[in-house]
């Protein structure tokens, strides 16, 4: 695990796999850090990938910097990251829930620098239908229920996340740590606020115009990322490869990752 200062602040990220090997970038969710990506870093590794992860603004050990948490944010932080790390471009990106909107964003803007994207349950659509977002962007009242009640959900859904998981007692700790951390509660609360929830359509059709393979992961019980909204992706994307995780829900990146493994590796092999 290393610290880089970059232009907003200090970003904790890792290296892994051979120097020369193909570099696969792991963009984790809106609220689990790099702990997301534990099991499947070894194995794509040792599968001879050179790895990058790490924390994003406002997230794990990164730094939570007092400026709009939005997409412009995000993605200049993995732009400047790429740059300093000395990343081969262009990359595998691979992006799980927000972090798959980000890898959405960032492909759209920078399709130069992505060889391959492979989406797991991409949160394209998430300001829609989403009350505990609604709320958090009324001015007065947002920032008392992220306090009162937001911060107990958020360990609720950390919870129901990791159950099962080999690491859950450890990976709760460090999500505790996190919420904990000076500097969270106006994170967050400019991350819900901000553009980085929201429609990203306009940029599924940019990406789709683009000669690259994409994959899109998707677990059928997925009650967070509906069925409609993957299937808004698969239209837009044409020659999109998909696979579709049958009993999945959300959090099936970290309850199965074998699964999403037996399809991500034969797609990055291909790319």
């Amino acid at each position: 695990m290393s610290t880089i200062s970059l232009s907003q602040g200090e970003t904790h990220y890792e290296l892994a796999g051979p120097p020369e090997g193909s570099p696969v970038v792991l963009l984790h969710g809106g609220t689990n850090p790099m702990w997301t990506w534990d099991p499947y870093v070894p194995v794509l590794a040792d599968a001879g990938y050179r790895v990058l992860r790490y924390d994003m603004y406002g997230r794990g050990e990164s730094a939570f910097p007092t400026v709009p948490h939005d997409r412009d944010l995000f993605g200049t932080q993995l732009l400047e990251l790429l740059d300093q790390t000395s990343m081969r471009v262009p990359v595998n990106l691979v992006g799980y829930s927000f972090g798959g909107a980000t890898a959405l964003n960032f492909t759209a803007r920078h399709p130069d620098k992505v060889r391959s994207l492979a989406l797991l349950a991409p949160a394209v659509f998430y300001e829609h239908d989403n009350a505990v977002v609604r709320i958090l962007r009324m001015p007065l009242i947002g920032p008392v229920f992220l306090r009162l009640v937001g911060l107990r959900k958020l360990r609720s859904i950390a919870a129901n996340a990791l159950a099962g998981t080999p690491r859950r007692s450890e990976h709760l700790h460090l999500f505790g740590q996190q919420l904990a951390r000076p500097g969270f509660l106006h994170a967050f609360l400019s991350f819900a606020r901000s553009d980085a929830l929201g429609d990203y359509r306009p940029l599924l059709s940019a990406v789709g115009e683009e000669r690259r393979r994409v994959l899109l992961i998707w677990g059928a019980a997925d009650a967070v990322v509906p069925a409609q909204d993957m299937a808004d992706v698969r239209s837009s994307i044409e020659g999109i490869l998909y696979s579709e995780l049958e009993g999945g829900d959300h959090a099936v990146v970290f309850s199965a990752p074998n699964r999403v493994m037996d399809v991500l590796l034969p797609f990055l092999g291909a790319s």
